[in-house]
């Protein structure tokens, strides 16, 4: 169900909107969070998620669209005529803090230069050799980069325990 939705802070009635193509399963994530105290993206109302728990906030379906394109411009207008402080909301469009989408033609041009240069994975390799200390083993002569023989080997090596 593609849509518009917010989650609404019943203490203090600030709220965030959000679209998405599936808002089932996007407000699911942020009940999730929210309940869980997990914030995978810095979430603007983490602060106010930790005080009230899950019972502080309802979940709500602003509206239902047929495409994306207009459930952000729905949200976009939402945004801007609330924008302010009733809303965690940090930028007032659907497009994020800039306003603008990325362009898509940067990173394809960026991509099809490395895929076109023969020598770039040779040149990725040689430009990471050397960076890591190389750690051996006392006991059983293994040898491998030095953060993960310290971390995984040494306490685990049967040899190593008898030293």
């Amino acid at each position: 169900m593609i849509g518009v939705y917010a989650v609404i802070n019943i203490f203090n009635r600030k709220a965030y909107v959000g679209s998405s193509i599936n808002i089932g399963r996007r407000l699911a994530q942020h009940r999730w969070s929210i309940k869980h105290k997990r914030f995978l993206n810095r979430q603007p109302y983490q602060d106010d998620a930790k005080i009230y728990g899950i019972d502080g906030f309802e979940f709500v379906v602003l509206a239902k669209t047929d495409t994306i394109e207009q459930a952000r411009e729905l949200e976009t207008a939402c945004l801007e005529c609330f924008f302010g402080d009733d809303l965690y909301n940090k930028s007032p469009n659907a497009d994020g803090a800039t306003g603008t989408k990325r362009d898509s033609a940067a990173y394809v041009v960026g991509s099809a230069k490395r895929i076109s240069n023969p020598n770039f994975s040779a040149k990725l390799s040689e430009a990471c050799k050397g960076k890591r200390q190389i750690v051996t083993c006392p006991s059983c002569g293994l040898s491998g980069g030095g953060g993960n023989m310290r971390r995984y080997h040494f306490e685990k090596c049967k040899s190593y325990a008898n030293i």
